[in-house]
């Protein structure tokens, strides 16, 4: 991951990506979480809320790193997310129908739908609003989008009996 600048500092016990901390969490940590924002506020506003932080936090994350070099590609930054993407296990995506103007996105695993599997059984509806927001992040800094051009949803998910989650980005 050295071309990801995933950089330890030992004395500070500190990791950092395009100068942010990070902070790594097990799926068991992570379901609880999404779980406990579904309880109090619902399914459809506890996605909300999530899709709408994941996509800040990964646009802060990810500001610095894809702006380098200068005259990358969309492509060249997609690639480069997906990779960090997998490198920070939150699964494998195939990224072939997403384009500077929104699209599909497949998960072949997800961290999130395969810890509601192995945790819950099987989800009532799509679970991986992480990974929505992500990509959603990675568009609007990989392309120059304003964040509130993007929408984006979860159509399919593995944790709901799908063979792969699927995701949605439209831009507005």
């Amino acid at each position: 991951m050295s071309d990801d600048q995933l950089k330890f500092d030992a004395d500070r016990n500190v990791l950092t990506l395009g100068e942010r901390r990070l902070v790594f969490h097990c799926h068991h940590y992570n379901l609880f979480l999404q779980r406990t924002i579904e309880d109090g506020l619902g399914h459809e506003s506890a996605q909300t809320v999530q899709i709408a932080a994941a996509m800040e936090a990964s646009r802060a994350m990810l500001g610095t790193l894809l702006k380098e070099p200068v005259d990358a590609t969309l492509t060249q930054k997609l690639e480069r997310a997906n990779r960090l993407f997998g490198s920070l296990g939150f699964g494998q995506a195939n990224l072939d129908k997403l384009t500077a103007h929104g699209g599909r996105i497949a998960l072949h695993t997800s961290h999130y739908a395969v810890g509601h599997r192995a945790k819950w059984g099987t989800a009532k509806h799509p679970v991986c609003y992480y990974a929505v927001g992500f990509w959603m992040g990675v568009l609007s800094v990989a392309a120059n989008l304003a964040p509130e051009r993007l929408s984006g949803r979860e159509i399919a998910c593995s944790a709901a009996s799908a063979a792969a989650c699927e995701l949605e980005i439209e831009v507005l």
